[in-house]
């Protein structure tokens, strides 16, 4: 009997243990399905909280979209309404996109985008739909009330939920791939949008082990503490492309990215989780481990630098992915028949290292030949793109057959493009040690030199080091070039007072996820970047609504107190 006591005991304590273990999802999340393409939680408190401490309350808000006091009026109206409806501001509000057939992600085809926020009081909903469509039918369920609405739409709430969900279809044609005869096909899509009461009777029905709260990454993607995050699910977007290798989508299941965003003081910071299917996993922990080359930046000969782009992998993992997708075979016989002779897939991933980089540098406006309307310059850019040689012996032999075909020219221990392709300006060239290609011959003789230093900070290049990948925007000097005239250009002065650059990176794969990180920085570091974005847009919905053209300084945000509400929360 103590036995049987213990053992009781024992397996209550492992059950405890067990569910506390178990991270919890919001009871939201429990009724969106698990193979949504996408979803995105909006923190409203965090949001509204930091609105208010800068005195960007909802009524200011309106005044800076808009002079019109009636509008002004109009508009804090509604929101106070809005706030009296029973929704419960202090919880996420969630957005929600399932793709129902055809297309890829939210794109094409037909799908169901729903909004999904918490209700504390139900009387107070039905009573403000009722305000706001007073010829809507509401109609009572076992354990909710829905309206049809405006826009082929419906909205239902239960005792602590509230639900929009509209239908989004595509209807235009979608290509099927014929397993009989090889072929692809066309056919007109299913018109499944538009029974939306069978679809928000499943929401509200919905088990928890059917809902994207099953999922685990997602589970930890909602114990962060963000002011909004975002989930893509790579495998739901592909499922209904028609593609006829089996292995694919073994290759891509279970392929999430989970993101969180935070508006912080100066700049917005996205930290991205990737996860891949047990299949690629294998593949990139065994060929993980390389790092971005930052002197193939560094040696760019340019204090003017726009922007680059910088990864290194092991073109190693090019043929164990093909091998893996059983189509090695096809792909030699096909790289054979395009090069006129014994080429695969390994040959071709040989001749390269498994570094590039792009720089660009020098951005201005073009400038039009008014004699012609024509561009003067070929391009309104400097660039390079610098592709490091692997296996010498390979690259020689496919630059070889590009000779034979007439698409390279050789010049002693050099390849280089064609005269035709030459004379606009661009140039190739490979040599022992790089394939590059550039916008001009100076540029090309002087990163060939590598003796000049590319006008990057140093709290830049930093930030890269041992990094799988990186790259980096200067968003103010691509603004600058940008004269302050009429029309669209308008909003410049605000948009240069408002963006520094941009910048990100990845890890290698850490055996679990490949981590990434993303800023968009401000030009007013002591702002919060919420704030600095709120100003801009309003700036911009004043230029192109206004039509008596007020200038920027007329559309800053007013030093109001916050409002009650936005102080309670």
């Amino acid at each position: 009997m103590k036995s049987i006591t213990r053992l009781s005991l024992l397996l209550l304590l492992s059950a405890a243990v067990f569910t506390s273990c178990k991270k919890s999802a919001p009871k939201q999340t429990r009724h969106i399905p698990k193979n949504a393409v996408f979803v995105a939680a909006i923190n409203t408190k965090a949001i509204t909280n930091k609105l208010a401490k800068s005195q960007a309350t909802v009524e200011n808000l309106f005044k800076s979209f808009s002079k019109d006091d009636t509008t002004v009026s109009k508009g804090k109206k509604e929101w106070e309404e809005f706030q009296n409806s029973g929704i419960d501001l202090s919880e996420n509000f969630y957005v929600s996109v399932v793709q129902k057939s055809g297309g890829m992600g939210m794109a094409g085809g037909n799908s169901i985008v729903a909004g999904i926020g918490g209700l504390k009081d139900a009387g107070k909903m039905e009573a403000y739909v009722k305000k706001k469509q007073p010829n809507a039918e509401i109609r009572k369920e076992k354990d909710y009330s829905y309206a049809n609405v405006e826009g082929n739409s419906i909205v239902a709430w239960g005792n602590d939920l509230v639900l929009v969900m509209t239908a989004n279809q595509n209807a235009g044609m979608q290509m099927e791939f014929d397993s009989t005869t090889g072929e692809y096909n066309f056919k007109q899509p299913a018109n499944t949008g538009n029974d939306l009461k069978s679809e928000v009777a499943a929401y509200f029905a919905m088990k928890e082990d059917q809902s994207i709260a099953s999922i685990p990454e997602f589970r930890d993607l909602m114990q962060e503490n963000a002011d909004g995050s975002f989930w893509v699910n790579s495998t739901s977007s592909l499922e209904n492309m028609p593609i006829p290798l089996p292995k694919v989508k073994e290759l891509i299941e279970n392929s999430f990215t989970a993101a969180t965003l935070n508006f912080e003081d100066g700049k917005v910071v996205v930290e991205t989780r990737s996860y891949s299917s047990p299949a690629l996993s294998n593949i990139l922990k065994k060929y993980a481990g390389p790092t971005v080359d930052l002197n193939m930046v560094e040696r760019y000969p340019s204090k003017n630098i726009n922007g680059f782009m910088a990864f290194a992998f092991n073109p190693g993992m090019i043929n164990d992915i093909i091998m893996h997708l059983e189509v090695k075979g096809v792909a030699d016989q096909y790289l054979s028949n395009a090069l006129g002779g014994q080429y695969t897939v390994e040959d071709v991933a040989k001749a390269i290292k498994g570094d590039m980089a792009v720089v660009v540098s020098d951005f201005t406006m073009p400038q039009v030949d008014p004699a012609t309307g024509m561009p003067k310059t070929a391009s309104p850019m400097r660039m390079v793109l610098n592709v490091p040689v692997g296996d010498k012996a390979q690259m020689n032999r496919l630059m070889d057959k590009l000779v034979e075909m007439g698409l390279m020219v050789k010049q002693g221990n050099e390849y280089r493009a064609t005269e035709a392709i030459s004379r606009t300006g661009y140039q190739v060239v490979v040599d022992d040690k790089n394939l590059l290609a550039a916008s001009d011959a100076e540029l090309l003789a002087q990163y060939k030199a590598g003796n000049a230093k590319a006008g990057i900070s140093n709290d830049i290049m930093g930030d890269f080091k041992g990094k799988n990948a990186a790259f980096y925007v200067n968003i103010e000097s691509i603004l600058n070039q940008f004269p302050a005239e009429g029309g669209p250009n308008a909003v410049m002065p605000q948009a240069k007072a408002t963006f520094r650059d941009a910048k990100g990176h990845a890890d290698n794969f850490n055996g679990k996820y490949t981590a990434g990180h993303f800023e968009l920085r401000m030009k007013n570091e002591k702002e919060n970047s919420l704030v600095s974005l709120v100003q801009f847009l309003s700036s911009v919905g004043h230029t192109f609504s206004n039509p008596a053209n007020i200038s920027v300084d007329d559309v800053e945000l007013e030093e109001l107190e916050p409002s009650k509400t936005d102080t309670a929360q």
